[in-house]
Formats: structure tokens, C-alpha cells, sequence
């Protein structure tokens, strides 16, 4: 496998780099052994073998009784994921652009990992008061509006796993109460939708809603935000119908 002749940045991990360049090149060349990787990745034989006994334990590559080396489990979950995102993004986007324009509010499209939100695409506000954030953030579960509407359509073991932890206090808004909480997630199944005010940060607000695949699993959240200067009765009812017009506009793309 030809090496990057990009320079390597001061602060690249190089086991990490070895590591990634041996799974790289088994999943272009499956079931080779430990010399013929070693030619393809420019390292040597022990430094490979132990590298494909990491990613074995792992689960990212499974030895044959040969020790030939083929992707295993992890890496399948991995692709998928990421094989989602992509997907995900690129239906998403024009949609996202047109959300923003209309509302001219931040627009989140968030997906949960594991037990944590992590936003995979944002549009901010032209305004200058705004609510900052980025993409690759992530954030508790239990509190935001796109985040509480990912923990709704959870598994119910990460329910579970949440609800048994301390629950961090941002806000006096904070819902803390594990009884509480299971009580808006309730609500939210129900009427896919979670309004919000100030319990992630003071003085903000978010309308959230689902998005589905087309199997109808939810595969995704989006959410409008900003501060409650902005937020009155009149906003938030037009607010409302276009996060879920936007939402399934997304979903119908997804094939939903």
C-alpha cells in the first residue's frame, strides 16, 4: 500500500497510524498473513503481528487457524455507521440549508452514540445573539431537546444505562428525577415532538423531532435553537410545522 505523502502532523499518534494502515490494507487485501501485510504496510513482522492481535481482541479482524487475516465484526459496525451518517448527511443537506434560511435559527441534525448526542451536521444563525456549536460535539442525553428525543427512541437498556447514573444538573431547567424524565421521554414517543426551554443553557430554547429510515427506526434527531429572546407564541407554532416538515422531508429521502 503506497504511505501518504502528506506530512505527518507533531501531534499524530504513530501505533494508531500502523494500526489503521494494517486494518486499511486487510480490508483491500483479505486473508493475507502477517509477511504479505508487512509488505503492504512498509512494517515489520512483529510490529504487524502485534498490531492484528490488538485489533483482534478488538473484534476488528479475525485469525484464521492459517493466521490469515480478514475484517471482523467491529469493523462491519463501524462501516455501517459510518455508511448511515454519510447517507444521512447527504439527505439532509439541502434541507438543513432551506430550515435555516426560513427560521434563520441554528438547525442540529444529531444521532446518538451509545449513550451520548453527537451532532453529525449544523447550520448557525446569521444572527448575532446565537447558541454556538459545532459538528462532532457531543452531549448528555438527558438534556437538550434533540438529545432527549434520541434518549426517547433508545434502546430501552440505554434508558436504562442513563437513567441509572447521576444525571449532571446545567440548568435549574435540568431534569435530574429518573421518574420525571421517563415521563417526558413518554411524552415524546408519543407525540414526536420535544419543545424545551433552558434546561441545557439558560435562555435557550430547541424544538425537536425524529427522523426515520425507511425500516421507520429512528435513525436521527433534528432540532431548531436559539435564545428566548426570539421565542413567543407566534415563532414557536411556525417553528413547529417547519421542524417537521423538515424532518420528513429528511425521512422521505431516507425512504421512510
Amino acid at each position: 500500500m503506497p504511505k501518504s505523502s502528506a506530512p505527518t502532523p507533531s501531534y499524530s499518534i504513530t501505533v494508531l497510524s500502523s494500526g489503521l494502515h494494517v486494518l486499511r490494507a486487510i480490508g483491500e487485501h483479505p486473508n493475507l498473513r502477517t509477511p504479505q501485510l508487512a509488505s503492504k504496510t512498509g512494517l515489520t513482522r512483529s510490529k504487524v503481528f502485534r498490531i492484528l492481535r490488538t485489533l483482534e481482541a478488538l473484534g476488528y479482524v479475525t485469525l484464521d487457524e492459517d493466521h490469515t487475516a480478514r475484517l471482523g465484526p467491529a469493523s462491519l459496525i463501524l462501516g455501517l455507521q459510518a455508511q448511515q451518517q454519510y447517507t444521512l448527511t447527504q439527505a439532509a443537506s439541502s434541507i438543513l440549508d432551506e430550515l435555516n434560511r426560513n427560521t434563520q435559527e441554528n438547525i442540529y441534525l444529531m444521532v446518538r452514540e451509545d449513550t451520548h448526542s453527537l451532532i453529525v451536521d449544523f447550520r448557525p444563525s446569521p444572527h448575532p445573539v446565537r447558541i454556538f456549536a459545532r459538528v462532532g460535539s457531543t452531549g448528555s442525553l438527558h438534556a437538550g431537546g434533540g438529545s432527549k428525543v434520541l434518549l426517547a427512541h433508545a434502546p430501552s437498556a440505554v434508558i436504562d444505562a442513563v437513567l441509572a447514573q447521576p444525571l449532571e444538573r446545567f440548568t435549574p431547567e435540568t431534569i435530574t428525577d429518573p421518574d420525571r424524565l421517563r415521563a417526558v421521554l413518554d411524552d415524546i414517543r408519543r407525540t414526536d415532538l420535544h419543545i424545551t426551554v433552558g434546561d441545557l443553557q439558560d435562555h435557550a430554547f430547541a424544538i425537536a423531532t425524529p427522523i426515520r429510515d425507511h425500516q421507520g427506526q429512528v435513525v436521527a434527531a433534528l432540532s431548531l435553537a436559539g435564545p428566548t429572546i426570539r421565542y413567543d407564541a407566534e415563532h414557536r407554532e411556525k417553528y413547529i410545522q417547519q421542524v417537521k416538515q423538515a424532518a420528513h422531508a429528511i425521512s422521505a429521502r431516507l425512504g421512510a
